[in-house]
């Protein structure tokens, strides 16, 4: 099986939105970056050799980070040391991601960007925990508190998104592999119905209130 081919029938609606996100903002990624959980995942290749520093900070030693350290707890980094601040797939495994938040916002510089990413209606995955799951209203509301104005928030896929998202987890746990190979058939039907969550009817009627998950782009005051 090619890489491709295993990308497109093992990753989730979820992972490939993130990665496109992520490379339609690789220009945001500039001068000295801070990666909490910094360990690689899906198709996005993160521009460590277009800036001036790419700093992992990872609460497991075996990602082999920069800072070994709890995001909630940043007190090895001083003030306003970073320009980017990546905390993709993070505050969902953090106890207390207000804290976390502060932490992030502290060591960001006065005008710089932080890129955020969490799940929604997507399936509990400890890493090594799962705590909880955001709102765009809590979003919006600790995104202030903190000192961040929120310039990008988009909902990663709605309705339809979440229920193809829901299909492809059954496919994925199908014992039999003829049987999961014979769902495969069906995928590119649910990459079709997804696209059904860009219409304004989905997107203004009550199906417009599920999602996956967020994406967010927000500066410091």
């Amino acid at each position: 099986m090619t890489s491709r081919l295993k990308y497109y029938l093992s990753a989730s609606y979820r992972r490939k939105m993130l990665d496109k996100l992520l490379v339609s903002h690789e220009g945001f990624y500039r001068g000295r970056v801070m990666d909490i959980g910094g360990k690689d995942r899906g198709a996005f290749i993160k521009p460590r050799h277009k800036v001036d520093e790419w700093f992992v900070v990872d609460i497991a030693s075996s990602n082999e980070p920069d800072l070994l350290a709890d995001v909630c707890d940043l007190s090895e980094l001083n003030d306003e040391q970073f320009d980017v601040v990546n905390a993709t797939e993070l505050f969902e495994h953090v106890s207390d991601p207000e804290q976390g938040l502060r932490e992030c916002v502290r060591v960001l510089k006065t005008g710089g960007t932080m890129i955020i990413s969490m799940p929604f209606l997507f399936p509990i995955h400890a890493d090594p925990s799962d705590f909880q799951r955001w709102t765009e209203h809590k979003w919006r509301q600790e995104a202030a508190a903190v000192g961040l104005e929120i310039e990008e928030l988009i909902p990663m896929g709605r309705y339809f998104t979440v229920s193809m998202e829901m299909w492809k987890t059954f496919v994925r746990i199908v014992p039999i592999r003829p049987v999961r190979w014979f769902c495969y058939l069906a995928y590119p039907l649910c990459d079709t119905l997804t696209r059904l969550d860009r219409l304004r009817f989905v997107q203004n009627s009550t199906l417009g209130n599920y999602t996956t998950g967020y994406y967010i782009v927000a500066r410091k005051r």
